[in-house]
């Protein structure tokens, strides 16, 4: 069954990367650019070291992909922005790097999924400040090609579930943010 899921999860995950790209060219949708340049180098680097340590790898694969994209557009776009927040996350993601470049290919795995979540920060209190800017439903998108990719882990290894898990954790925050955004619209109404 991990045969078929793995490579799902990385497939739903590039459906929402193609949601979230159409609306970032329709300028419809704010995202920190910082947090996508981050994620995409960090998922890169997830992405071989898994590959390396013969795991599943289609998520970070998928999520690197899209990420270059979109940070990509976002700077094309001139939507960048570059406050504390984003200069202590690029500094939390340096010291993950640190400790992967002088521990190896499974330290890689934990080190960069870790530097994910970090490297969330500035999306997350973007999200939590302006929940409206936020597509709710391409992160549920994510949260599901996460979860997925998690359940295909054949076995409770780093290189099988260790990432996965770690982006469910920052989807389900984002996820928990932007549907703030609904609540409130709710009790204006």
């Amino acid at each position: 069954m991990q045969v078929f899921f793995r490579p799902f999860a990385g497939v739903i995950g590039m459906l929402a990367y193609a949601f979230l790209i159409n609306g970032v060219m329709r300028l419809k949708v704010k995202q920190s650019f910082v947090s996508f340049l981050l994620w995409a180098m960090l998922d890169t680097i997830a992405t071989v070291t898994t590959i390396v340590e013969g795991g599943n790898y289609w998520l970070p694969l998928s999520n690197a992909l899209g990420g270059i994209i979109v940070s990509i557009l976002l700077a094309i776009k001139k939507q960048i922005s570059f406050s504390w927040v984003e200069a202590l996350t690029a500094v939390l993601v340096i010291i993950c790097l640190i400790v992967w470049h002088f521990s190896g290919t499974k330290a890689g795995i934990i080190s960069s999924s870790l530097a994910v979540v970090i490297a969330s920060i500035p999306q997350m209190v973007e999200t939590y400040e302006t929940p409206s800017k936020t597509p709710t439903g391409v992160y549920i998108i994510f949260l599901t090609a996460n979860i997925i990719s998690f359940v295909a882990g054949k076995d409770w290894t780093i290189q099988e579930r260790f990432y996965s898990g770690c982006t469910v954790f920052l989807c389900l925050v984002i996820v928990l943010f932007s549907i703030r955004n609904f609540k409130q619209k709710t009790m204006h109404e």
